[in-house]
């Protein structure tokens, strides 16, 4: 029984398995089986198998389940962690907080162990719970698409071996193995979203809408995210440079793209440039396309968008910077990295901004935005401009944007 289980396992890795591997278990159904599976594909690759829980203190019964992990790690002598997370506030959206907070916990493991793998119990049920929750809040192509069975994410490769397998094929399984597992008292709360999915599911399933036809159709979602990003690849390729660290687009050639295509160029230049998680919200990136297309400009997720001589520039919003600084050598704003002859502590990289930008003689000479150059790095010390890089090339200063030139391009392709 477990063979379909390891088949699914191995096509993942391709032959290929990492030396180290890691995986997360709750103590639920999902996480117990994958573990059981892992435990045996590890001892017939010669892999190192890490085993982690992650204690969000947020349910009296999350200490049997530990102990549960702990009794089955140890009947195969496997190491097992436990992480706690203690960073709830009671603001905002607590099951979100606490995913966020779970991954980072798994990845600062993870790399303090020089694991570069981290596996996850997801299965079919979530993939087609998921396509629900995400259809009924009007989600276009990428939302609807399926779960990844490979992410990067935090500098960590997270697999998902069994999206293709349902949770009731995993509970077999247990039964079969003479294997206990928790269930957690939640899955049975119908205030939970994703409790009333599950109903919603079983409904549908009379209607010939089973878990499986939900899985196909968001694969075909997937795909179609797939022609989508690159056709939006090669539109930004044509379309679009990067200029002293903005994004700039050729705006006759934008209003020529297909609706969506520009649409995705524009929500891709924005998150780049914020460095953010999530792309800014509809309402927000219809608001700023029509403002591009009239050639006005719109400021939203913490970028500005300016029209200037037939061209879109998408920039840092000043503002958000006023309180970002690093030391000379460290990653500034997530997205340059200064370096130069002097790495004097006193030395404080910041924005040049727009009164910095007035020290700087010609630099309506480098064809850029004023605001543009004002979003830049400089170096500063006591009040004084050391040096600004991008906006007066140094040939002691340097001023280099993470991943070099063709990051922004890069990333579109990524997922």
């Amino acid at each position: 029984m477990i063979a379909p289980l390891l088949a699914a396992v191995e096509e993942l890795f391709l032959g290929r398995p990492p030396e180290r591997l890691g995986v997360a278990v709750s103590g639920g159904g999902d996480s117990i089986a994958l573990l059981c599976v892992l435990a045996q594909f590890a001892k017939d690759h010669k892999i190192e198998l890490h085993v982690i829980t992650i204690d969000h203190g947020l349910r009296p019964e999350t200490k049997d389940e530990i102990t549960l992990v702990t009794d089955l790690c140890a009947t195969w002598d496997l190491p097992h962690h436990v992480e706690y997370w203690t960073g709830w506030e009671g603001a905002g959206n607590l099951q979100a907080a606490a995913r966020e907070a779970r991954y980072a916990l798994m990845a600062d493991w993870a790399y303090g162990n020089q694991i570069t793998h981290v596996a996850l119990g997801h299965t079919a049920d979530d993939q087609a719970e998921t396509f629900l929750m995400r259809l009924a809040r009007g989600a276009g192509v990428d939302g609807l698409s399926s779960m990844q069975s490979r992410r990067v994410q935090h500098g960590i490769t997270w697999v998902r071996p069994f999206l293709r397998v349902e949770r009731s094929a995993l509970r077999t399984f247990l039964r079969a193995s003479r294997v206990d597992w928790s269930e957690d008292p939640s899955n049975e709360n119908r205030d939970f979203e994703r409790v009333r999915v599950r109903d919603a599911l079983t409904v549908l399933g009379t209607l010939g809408v089973q878990t499986d036809t939900l899985v196909d159709v968001a694969e075909n979602m997937s795909r179609a995210r797939e022609a989508l990003d690159w056709q939006t690849f090669l539109s930004a390729r044509d379309s679009a440079t990067l200029s002293h660290g903005a994004v700039a687009i050729d705006l006759r050639k934008f209003r020529m793209l297909p609706a969506e295509i520009s649409r995705r160029l524009l929500v891709h230049a924005i998150t780049w440039i914020a460095q953010n998680d999530y792309p800014p919200r509809r309402d927000a990136v219809a608001q700023a396309l029509g403002a591009v297309r009239a050639s006005r400009g719109a400021t939203l997720a913490g970028c500005q968008v300016i029209v200037e001589k037939n061209v879109i520039w998408v920039i840092r919003e000043l503002i958000t910077l006023t309180d970002v600084t690093c030391e000379v050598g460290d990653m500034w704003d997530d997205r340059w990295l200064i370096t130069g002859p002097e790495d004097d502590p006193d030395f404080e990289v910041r924005a040049l901004g727009l009164k910095g930008l007035g020290l700087i003689e010609n630099w309506r000479e480098l064809g850029v935005p004023r605001a543009a150059l004002a979003v830049t790095p400089a170096v500063w010390y006591d009040g004084r401009i050391v040096a600004a890089p991008v906006a007066q090339p140094d040939p002691e200063w340097v001023a280099e944007l993470d991943g070099g030139q063709d990051a922004f391009f890069a990333a579109l392709l990524s997922h």
